[in-house]
């Protein structure tokens, strides 16, 4: 038993001892590469001196024992550490493209591939691993943004997106996750700041966009953007908190567009005048990766 449970633990150290890994950069696969031939060389080394010896022992080398452990020295590690060297060389490169290739696929099935930002998946990701108490979701909405497409075309509409994305990533810090979770519509995950915070932050948002100026085929093209706020709490899913920013979205669009509004706490309903002056949007399951601006 005992032997058995030490030839185990030999056997994962070895393992261990000769596994490639994971690498960040090519310089570590020959780094890796060149330290596992060491290994290996070595180990060659061991086995051909004990088998060696063991042949001596009973007289079955036909030439002498110092001669054999000359050759072994000279040989052996060169020619083990040189096969060894080239072998995980090609393997580890393998590997690193390998990695590589699916990192880059894992961020582009993350990604909104027109503004850059993070798609709605990876933003529904993003709130579930948030610590949401006390924290904000944001809102934003680009105003009569179908105008903006049936007057100077898509291609405009992109700009248009991509511009608004920009100042998005400039305004808030790295640790908020600002997403595209729509044709227009932009949200903001904040895990560092409160409401009173964030909401100074959604009118940084709103004056820069009102000062934008998109140039395309010899005009400027205007933007302002709407945005609603609220606060989160633990027992929030996605569509609950994000169904109150969008309600007070909605109200800002009501009130006259390029304002940002912030939503009443949860649990507080809207009296029933409200809901007859301005009807709920429904939530949208958009897609995540819409690659087009549209109306």
């Amino acid at each position: 038993m005992e032997h058995s449970l030490m030839i185990g633990r030999v056997r994962e150290w070895v393992i261990r001892q000769l596994t490639l890994g994971h690498f960040s950069t090519r310089s570590d696969v020959v780094w890796r590469a060149a330290t596992l031939a060491a290994k290996v060389g070595i180990l060659a080394l061991c086995i051909n001196l004990a088998m060696e010896a063991t042949m001596a022992q009973f007289d079955l080398l036909p030439y002498p024992f110092s001669d054999a452990v000359k050759m072994i020295f000279i040989m052996s590690p060169t020619i083990s550490f040189m096969i060894g060297f080239v072998a995980y060389l090609v393997v580890g490169f393998a590997i690193y493209d390998l990695s590589r290739e699916r990192s880059e696929f894992e961020t582009l099935s993350r990604t909104d591939q027109l503004s850059g930002l993070a798609n709605r998946r990876s933003f529904l990701e993003s709130f579930q691993e948030c610590d949401r108490q006390g924290k904000a979701l944001l809102v934003f909405d680009v105003d009569h943004f179908k105008t903006i497409n049936d007057r100077y075309g898509h291609a405009a509409g992109d700009l248009v997106i991509i511009a608004v994305a920009g100042i998005l990533t400039k305004v808030f810090s790295a640790r908020a996750r600002v997403a595209r979770v729509g044709g227009e519509e932009f949200a903001v995950l904040v895990c560092d700041r409160g409401i009173a915070e964030a909401m100074a932050l959604g009118e940084m948002v709103r004056l820069r966009v009102e000062a934008l100026r998109v140039p395309y085929e010899g005009e400027d093209i205007t933007v302002t953007i709407s945005g609603g706020v609220t606060t989160l709490v633990m027992e929030d899913s996605f569509t609950s908190a994000f169904s109150r920013a969008d309600r007070a979205l909605y109200k800002a669009k009501y009130q006259g567009r390029n304002r940002i509004l912030p939503a009443p706490p949860s649990g507080d309903e809207p009296s029933p005048a409200e809901d007859v002056e301005m009807p709920r949007r429904r939530f949208r399951d958009i897609a995540p990766d819409r690659d087009r601006a549209v109306g």
